[in-house]
């Protein structure tokens, strides 16, 4: 993977008695964290480590001084249970002839 070659994405695991129970994959960029994908184990879901995945990662970007972690487009209630909050999306297009 170039990209994470050049550290410009991240990939974690959520590991319980070193059994994998969530993931998250992230894009990096400058001072932005940018979250692309995420999945858990759903018999593990009482432990809420969809969630923590992600809480986990939020806490490690803060560590590396990064200014802003972009949960990415969807309204899904766990966005805003970890602080997120809506941005203006605007479209642009361009016809050239």
């Amino acid at each position: 993977m170039a990209m994470a070659e050049f550290g410009l994405l991240r990939c974690g695991i959520l590991e319980l008695d070193k059994v994998p129970v969530a993931s998250v994959l992230a894009f990096d960029y400058r001072d932005t964290v940018y979250l692309y994908n995420s999945g858990f184990n759903p018999s593990q879901s009482n432990l809420s480590v969809g969630i923590l995945s992600k809480a986990l990662l939020i806490k490690d970007c803060i560590e590396h001084g990064k200014k802003k972690f972009d949960f990415l487009k969807g309204a899904e209630r766990y966005k805003y249970h970890l602080g997120g909050v809506e941005v203006q999306l605007q479209q642009c297009s361009i016809k050239l002839h």
